[in-house]
């Protein structure tokens, strides 16, 4: 089984800042930009995904690593992502096929070149990034087979190469058992009869023609952005409680008799609370899903394997003590606000009957 065109497509995406100004941008390292939404095929409406803000993308310079020549493309989501692609165009046997993409996700020169670029473009955007932050990292493979020679239906192939598409999705030469072989292949598509998908956590094959593999690496490449804006929450989520715990602990020597330090408190968490949940619902909508069109499975699919529901339970579970901790803290500033105003009612009572007998004494 031969492979007349395909290509490997490596993804790197960090997350830089809370949002970029994608208005701001006009080039990025000499190269223009321009808008970039899902290239859906003809059987899909758009209507099924799209982007409300669409992202910018602009081709860069090739970059060679040994004897692999990668076209490099960057995408800026408005949310504070920038994705890069590496793509390594490929023809030939299998065998050759599966030792490019095992070389292409094992290399350490790839990633490093992926976050120095990034580091350059972020310096160079400047003011275009609010709140910037050290950078987190996902990547995600895509394996692509346009045509093989000869041409086979992908009932054939799943039939027929069973093992092999199981050891290139898990990057393994070695025999594998059938049971992995099944999780493995358990989650694919096929629309046609010679095209088919699958996707696994970290890497994806993609059997099918040119416009149709474009749409489903832009889905698996929001998919993983989604990913890392949560991963992002999580993280922030993390070091907040972490602050308020500690600062929690031993309040109550420090504590201030009208309550003013608990509001004071409260105000900062409340800000937390609005700003990860305007970040989260950014991100959430940045693409419109509706229906259950072929598309819509593969990015259901692809969030499905990726654990995005998984890591938004975590988030939430993480946000509902985060305003647990904010009421207490209303409730508590509430309470020493009331506890001050009795004193002062004391106190003045006490000055009344102070005069009071001040002046029968005197009389």
């Amino acid at each position: 089984m031969n492979i007349a065109a395909g290509a490997i497509r490596a993804f790197y995406l960090f997350d830089v800042a809370d949002t970029i100004d994608l208005g701001a941008l006009r080039t990025v390292e000499g190269e223009g930009v321009f808008p970039k939404d899902i290239p859906l095929r003809a059987y899909a409406s758009t209507a099924y995904l799209q982007f409300p803000v669409p992202p910018l993308v602009a081709r860069l310079p090739d970059a060679t690593f040994g004897d692999m020549r990668c076209m490099v493309r960057a995408k800026f989501f408005d949310y504070g992502v920038i994705s890069l692609r590496f793509t390594l165009p490929i023809a030939g046997s299998w065998e050759h096929l599966q030792a490019a993409a095992n070389d292409l996700r094992r290399s350490d020169e790839i990633a490093r070149y992926a976050s120095n670029t990034v580091e350059r473009i972020c310096r160079e955007l400047g003011s275009a990034l609010d709140d910037p932050h050290r950078a987190l990292i996902e990547d995600y493979f895509v394996v692509e087979v346009e045509r093989f020679e000869p041409r086979i239906e992908s009932a054939a192939l799943l039939h027929d190469y069973s093992e092999t598409l199981a050891q290139l999705l898990l990057g393994e030469t070695s025999s594998l058992s059938q049971s992995e072989i099944e999780e493995a292949l358990r989650t694919r598509f096929s629309y046609y009869i010679d095209d088919l998908t699958i996707v696994q956590w970290d890497t994806a094959f993609v059997y099918d023609r040119r416009e149709s593999s474009d749409a489903i690496g832009d889905i698996l490449e929001f998919a993983n952005s989604q990913l890392l804006e949560l991963r992002t929450y999580d993280a922030l989520l993390d070091r907040e409680l972490d602050t308020i715990y500690a600062s929690q602990s031993g309040s109550r020597a420090r504590s201030s008799l009208s309550g003013r330090r608990e509001s004071e408190s409260a105000a900062s968490i409340r800000y937390i609370i609005v700003d990860v949940l305007e970040l989260i619902d950014r991100s959430s909508n940045a693409l419109k899903v509706v229906g259950d069109a072929y598309y819509a499975r593969i990015y259901r699919a692809a969030a499905s394997r990726l654990g995005l529901t998984d890591w938004q339970s975590q988030i939430d579970s993480k946000l509902a003590s985060v305003r647990d901790m904010y009421q207490f803290l209303v409730d508590q500033a509430r309470s020493r606000r009331d506890e001050f105003m009795e004193i002062i009612v004391i106190v003045l009572i006490a000055i009344e009957v102070v005069i009071g007998v001040w002046t029968l004494v005197r009389h």
